[in-house]
């Protein structure tokens, strides 16, 4: 039987709960004061008033001037529904504990009059402290909430307060008797400054992540975490990168539909290369999307090379720039925008320059945010260019990125040493499902350094004689090394020879003298056995 839902008023929020809350269900909004609940509530009572559906707003902590005057703010003309007896306020602020149950029964007579079919109430923490005995309070509120308000078909959103540094949502009664239950936190940056977690909602398939929660000038937005899904597309068609003679060390473009990271240090052309990427497709004719997270497009217009070009009159035409800091919003608010762009613009091609800006903010979270990142460019079949920052190294190991996985295409960007002159050189590490040239490249940046578009001229011929300050510091301790054993063999080599001389000289005259020694031994060994031999006799 399929669940009859109503938008929460919040498009973030739908998307976390099927749809919407389940019509008459009671709804625990929970969270730190400060979280916005308020504001989450008054969205959806204004989004059931532009859709016919008449509101109630049920105060125990503040007055009907501020609750207007603090939504006003965000466009929600209340006043103006009041007038129209669509909506109605119920100021309880001052309600001592012997006027409670008589404000609980004005309630259930207001929805009645003015057929109300969502209602807040401001809050659970208030009604409960006018009850002496919290039995009493579970009774009331499980008979008021849970049954006289679900047969009237009535979906109640009910405020609950968590003081900060409590980790439990409430008393423990709201938790049973509501339906659902949406926990809201502080975050820890400007970026993240309110966290949304959907508990509980029954007859419902949740998602459980916590959420990114923005308040701004219109109002409430929760950004839902980009899915992780596998690429099912597969294209055999190549996307020429414009560079010169690049596309034929690669089998004649990208393939189609997939992701490629250049990787290296701050000034070896990863922007100029990304540039002209998107620049070839554009003059021939296909939507590009160019995404910087740490430049302007002023200062992209003087990119080596692409000045020559007139980016003012492609602009928003068939190249599309986007400008954006990444520590200014969260990574869940820039995916969800950049799928909304992706979406608008429709592009074939797109780059984002750079990854290192999410790396200073979230290393540890690196992994997961490259795979919601190509999930989405996989989306939309685009061909994509990722730039990333490294440190001045010849090393090619990728271990410590733990994203080379995740990419079809890696090339890496390096400065090498040869013949007393620094230069750049290309080698391409990967490129899944094509063939590849293996071999080191080097290329150089200029003006015109290109046939149809470009600034990078990949050589045709690789580099054997190259080092990097490593290797050339390597080098010169050996040289060094050798240099002095051969100084001090050079020193001692008289001395050498010397000894070898006298050693040879020394050798015949030691064996003479232990001839003569050992002829003179058998002579006093012959003279003794005679003396021996007549003294017997």
């Amino acid at each position: 039987m399929a669940v009859e839902r109503i938008s929460t008023g919040i498009s973030g929020l739908d998307a976390l709960i099927e749809g919407g809350f389940p019509k008459g269900f009671t709804i625990l909004i929970a969270g730190n004061p400060g979280t916005g609940k308020t504001v989450l509530t008054s969205h959806f009572l204004y989004n059931g008033l532009i859709t016919n559906e008449n509101g109630l707003y049920v105060s125990f902590s503040e007055a009907d001037y501020s609750f207007y005057k603090n939504t006003e703010r965000f466009g929600m003309k209340f006043r103006e529904f009041q007038k129209q007896n669509r909506f109605s306020f119920l100021d309880f602020s001052a309600v001592t504990q012997e006027g409670i149950q008589d404000a609980l029964e004005e309630v259930l007579a207001t929805i009645k009059e003015t057929h109300a079919e969502r209602i807040v109430i401001d809050s659970f923490s208030a009604i409960l402290q006018a009850f002496i005995n919290p039995n009493e309070a579970r009774i009331a509120l499980h008979v008021v909430l849970g049954k006289m308000l679900r047969a009237q078909g009535v979906t109640t959103l009910v405020i609950g307060e968590v003081p900060i540094g409590t980790v439990s949502i409430g008393s423990g009664i709201e938790e049973f008797v509501a339906d659902g239950i949406i926990k809201m936190e502080h975050g820890h940056t400007n970026a993240s400054p309110i966290i949304v977690k959907v508990i509980k909602m029954r007859t419902t398939s949740i998602d459980r992540e916590p959420h990114i929660c923005v308040i701004k000038e219109d109002g409430m937005t929760i950004f839902p975490k980009q899915s992780i899904k596998l690429n099912p597309y597969s294209n055999y068609k190549r996307v020429k990168t414009g560079i010169k003679r690049l596309d034929e060390k690669i089998g004649g473009g990208f393939l189609e539909g997939t992701a490629s990271i250049i990787i290296g240090a701050s000034g070896l052309g990863k922007t100029t290369f990304a540039l002209e990427f998107i620049i070839h497709g554009v003059i021939n004719g296909e939507r590009s999307l160019y995404c910087t997270l740490e430049e302007t497009y002023e200062e992209l217009k003087r990119c080596p090379g692409i000045s020559y070009y007139d980016l003012d009159s492609w602009k928003e035409k068939e190249l599309f720039v986007i400008s954006t800091l990444i520590e200014n919003q969260s990574v869940d608010e820039f995916l969800d925008r950049l799928d909304k762009q992706i979406s608008d613009i429709r592009p074939k091609r797109i780059v984002i320059d750079s990854l290192t800006s999410f790396e200073h903010t979230y290393k540890n979270e690196m992994y997961v945010i490259i795979k919601r990142l190509v999930s989405l460019i996989h989306k939309y079949h685009l061909t994509a260019i990722i730039t990333i920052g490294t440190a001045p190294s010849s090393s090619l190991n990728l271990v410590d990125l733990s994203i080379s996985s995740l990419f079809h295409n890696i090339i890496l960007l390096r400065y090498i040493e040869s013949k007393s002159k620094v230069k750049r050189s290309m080698t391409i590490l990967k490129m899944r499902g094509s063939y590849h040239d293996n071999s080191i490249l080097e290329f150089n940046l200029s003006k015109d350094g290109f046939d149809i578009v470009g600034t990078m001229n990949v050589g045709g011929d690789t580099l054997s004689d190259f080092s990097s300050d490593s290797n050339k510091l390597h080098d010169e301790i050996k040289d060094e090394i050798s240099i002095q054993q051969k100084e001090e063999r050079n020193k001692r080599r008289p001395e050498f020879e010397r000894y070898e001389t006298e050693t040879l000289n020394k050798e015949p005259m030691e064996r003479k003298k232990r001839k003569e020694e050992t002829k003179n031994l058998e002579i006093g060994n012959n003279d003794v056995n005679k003396n021996d031999h007549n003294q017997k006799k």
